[in-house]
This record gives C-alpha cells, structure tokens and sequence, in this order.
C-alpha cells in the first residue's frame, strides 16, 4: 500500500504518523514520556554513533532506540542520500526480547534503495501485551510513503500495522488510529484494564464508561482480528464540504473471516469535530454476499 505525505509533517517526525496527502498531528494520542535529547551513546567496547529516539521505561517495558545512517544509498544524482537504521535494545520485565537489533527499509517495507527510512523508533503505544513504535519510509523527493506501526510482543514476535489516513477529512486520524490499536490489542489478547486505557484516549468519557463497562465487545470475540484489520476499509459519510463540522461520521467495514469473503461486519462511528474524540459507535451489522 502506497501512500501521499505532506512535508510539513517530515518536520515533525519524532511525534507523528502520516499517512496522506492531508493528516493530523497524533502526538496527542501517543504515549507520555520522559524526552531524552539526541546525543552520542559511548560503550566501553565500541562506539555506537547514533541520534537517541527513546530512552525509557513505560510499564513492563524498558527500551533504547537509536536511528543513524546505513550503508544503503536511496535516490541518484544530486538526490542521493543515505538510508537509515532503528538499532533497537528491549526488554520485558527485566527478559531482553531484542540486544541491539537492527530494523532496516527492508524490514518494514520487503526492500532497500528505493524508499528511505524517514523516521523510526519513537513509541505510539505501549500495553501489557505489546509496544508499538512508529516508523515511516518515503520515496526521496516525493510524497509517496508508507507509515506504520511496528507492534512487539514480549517474546520477540513482531507484526507491521499500515495505518490509512482519508486526504483532507478531520476525524479520520481518530478512527483510524483507534480501530488499528484496537484490534492489534485484541489480536493479543489485550486485558480489561489495556482496553481501557485504549478507550478513554480515544473516545469521550461517556462512550469510554460505556465500551467498558458493556457485556458485548465492538467486534466479536469470534472475529480473526488481525484478518480483519488487513481487510478494513473506513469511509467518511459526510463528503467534501471544505468548512468544520459538529461531528464526522464514518462507515467501518472489515472482513471478520479468512475463509469466508463473503460476509462483511460494518460499523458506524462518529467524531466530535471539537476534540476528535469518537463519541459513538454502533456495531453489529453484518453484510452478506
């Protein structure tokens, strides 16, 4: 899947995911932490040269990342720079799931020397179950990217998320952002409490009382969730119309079975056009072929 940045955002690319022509800073929906400045880590056996992405603890989570070139060279002529690696050193409750583990172009996109690793590393979310860094690889000199989620389990297991972003239409970020958190989460089995937390970041306090005190869950329990977040596809309802809205409405739809492309699950969700906040969602329709 290929997509449109903007280059405003490639100013800001330590606090946000883009993916579109048009989005939305999500720095606000990313994970609070201390900010470590950019330096040169020296080890007592070899000096790592590198810019410090992160340098904290969140949880059961302890994590360093460092960016700094490669050997790959990406573009020709006057345009030709050089890639970047993610050096990544994890740990969950004290166990190392990575010890200086390079992430590369071709990790996360199947390829080196065609896109160019323009930010990586920084943390998104983090739950008992997971941590998810973003990263984002653009093709030099255009506005052709892919933007993701490098979701982590703690025994070393990773999943690549690709999060869409609707050109132009506030909102979008919001559900989007939420519904690849939220079935990611649930995919691993995600508690109660992580689920939570989730809802009350992006929902209203009254939909986050709601979903989480509700005996029926947004998606149902049969539903292969990482199946259906391959599958999503996520419409806004409310067109083009230039000027702010009160509320943006948006159809969800996902297929909820591997084996079976005939049935579709759909959703309806609304956003508060002031906080960008999701204020509803109406689950349970199912289409069939």
């Amino acid at each position: 899947m290929k997509h449109l940045i903007t280059s405003i955002f490639l100013a800001v690319i330590a606090s946000a995911l883009i993916v579109g022509c048009v989005g939305k800073d999500r720095s606000a929906n990313a994970i609070k932490h201390p900010i470590v400045e950019d330096s040169v880590i020296e080890n007592s056996m070899e000096s790592i040269k590198g810019r410090i992405i992160e340098d904290t603890v969140i949880g059961h989570w302890n994590i360093k990342a460092l960016k700094d070139s490669n050997d790959v060279i990406v573009g020709s002529h006057d345009g030709a720079v050089k890639d970047s690696s993610v050096f990544l050193t994890l740990s969950y409750d004290g166990n190392i799931v990575y010890s200086d583990k390079e992430i590369r172009t071709k990790d996360l996109i199947g390829n080196d020397g065609e896109y160019m690793m323009q930010w990586g590393g920084d943390i998104f979310w983090v739950s008992d179950s997971a941590i998810y860094l973003l990263f984002g690889c653009v093709l030099p000199d255009s506005d052709d990217g892919w933007n993701m989620l490098y979701q982590i389990l703690p025994d070393g297991t990773s999943n690549i998320i690709v999060i869409d972003v609707y050109m132009g239409v506030d909102g979008f970020d919001a559900v989007a952002d939420f519904m690849a958190l939220y079935l990611n989460e649930r995919a691993v089995g995600a508690s109660p409490a992580d689920l939570k937390r989730l809802y009350e970041q992006y929902c209203t306090k009254e939909l986050a009382e709601e979903l989480s005190s509700s005996d029926f869950p947004i998606v149902t329990d049969d539903t292969d969730f990482r199946h259906a977040y391959k599958t999503i596809q996520i419409e806004p309802q409310d067109g083009f119309t230039g000027l702010p809205l009160e509320k943006y409405s948006f159809e969800v739809k996902f297929k909820p079975n591997p084996n079976d492309d005939n049935v579709t699950d759909i959703l309806y969700m609304e956003v508060d056009g002031s906080t960008n906040k999701i204020i509803k969602i109406n689950s349970g329709e199912r289409e069939m072929i």
